[in-house]
């Protein structure tokens, strides 16, 4: 006779059964998986710290290369500013050249040190510092040369125009003694005065002759010849001027033109061309001036007294009349009278 089955006995769990086994083996594979990711990220920032190291290491080379470039760059640079510097002094137009050599340096230097800072090659550059440094010092070189041999030929010159200038006044003295010589001492006399005049000029010596006691006498001229001081305007037909010129050694001995302008009491200048009037160049400032007559006179580098006339074939005018006296293009004396 067989149990009858009871339905409402519970079941009991069966954990052998195969859903059990699966699930076990997702664990195991996600486990695994991430096993896997954490051993690659851990290679793949191990790689990374090595790539990092290798660039500081090169970034690190790199700057110590340039601050040594640099440093390099520096140390020419100053040791040509300083041996240029050095030559200074010996005269302005060397000076000028000098800080221009300095100006083309400071260019060079900044133009390598771009090529640093761009990590290009700038060893050429600094080559080129170096044969530019030695260019320079070797102009300066055949500058202070040139300098030299002008210097020393002045000093000649110098020299040469005071054995002239004594020669000269030895001449002049055995004129003055010798009588019976006076012919022969004049032709050495003129030799000597020519090559003292083409000296003066190669050395750029020449002055303008001061003059001083500058009289002036207005007269009356009779129909006889005779003159009379005269100051009334009207009784005055003629002026005389005379004046003494200073010792100038400087200026060659010889005939001098003194041109001689009378200003009116208007401020007009007295100037007939048809009686030796004309125009002139003052130098001092570098314009024209018209003066009224000249006057010449053998000069000796001595005091030398000289007169000029002017007899316009006119009356005057009353009032205060000014003189002025040039030379060479300079204004060397004024006077002034008075026409009642």
């Amino acid at each position: 006779m067989s149990t009858p089955t009871n339905f409402n006995q519970p079941s009991t769990p069966n954990y052998g059964a195969p859903d059990g086994g699966n699930n076990q083996k997702r664990v195991t594979t996600i486990m695994g998986v991430a096993i896997a990711v954490l051993l690659g990220l851990c290679v793949f920032l191990l790689v990374s710290k090595l790539n990092t190291g290798k660039q500081l290491d090169a970034t690190t080379l790199e700057l110590t290369q340039q601050k040594e470039a640099f440093t390099e760059l520096d140390a020419k640079y100053n040791e040509a500013v300083t041996q240029l510097e050095q030559q200074k002094g010996i005269n302005a137009e060397l000076d000028a050249k000098i800080n221009q050599q300095l100006a083309e340096l400071e260019a060079s230097k900044n133009q390598i040190a771009g090529l640093i800072r761009s990590n290009k090659d700038y060893k050429s550059g600094m080559a080129s510092l170096q044969r530019q440094k030695d260019q320079f010092l070797a102009e300066i070189d055949d500058l202070k040369k040139q300098v030299g041999i002008l210097t020393e030929n002045n000093t000649q010159l110098t020299s040469q125009n005071q054995q002239l200038t004594t020669s000269l006044n030895e001449t002049q003295t055995r004129l003055q003694e010798e009588g019976t010589a006076k012919a022969a001492l004049i032709s050495e006399k003129t030799a000597l005065e020519g090559e003292r005049n083409q000296l003066s000029k190669k050395v750029d010596v020449a002055s303008a002759i001061r003059v001083k006691n500058v009289e002036i006498k207005a007269k009356d001229v009779r129909g006889n010849g005779k003159e009379r001081t005269k100051s009334k305007a009207k009784k005055v037909d003629k002026l005389s001027i005379c004046f003494m010129t200073e010792a100038n050694e400087v200026t060659p001995a010889g005939e001098e033109t003194f041109y001689i302008r009378i200003v009116d009491p208007t401020g007009a200048p007295l100037t007939i061309e048809s009686l030796g009037s004309g125009v002139s160049q003052n130098k001092r400032d570098e314009s024209e001036f018209r003066y009224t007559t000249t006057a010449t006179c053998n000069y000796s580098n001595n005091e030398t007294q000289v007169c000029g006339a002017w007899q316009p074939g006119q009356n005057f005018v009353k009032g205060k009349y000014q003189v002025e006296i040039f030379n060479k293009g300079y204004l060397v004396g004024t006077g002034n009278f008075n026409l009642k």
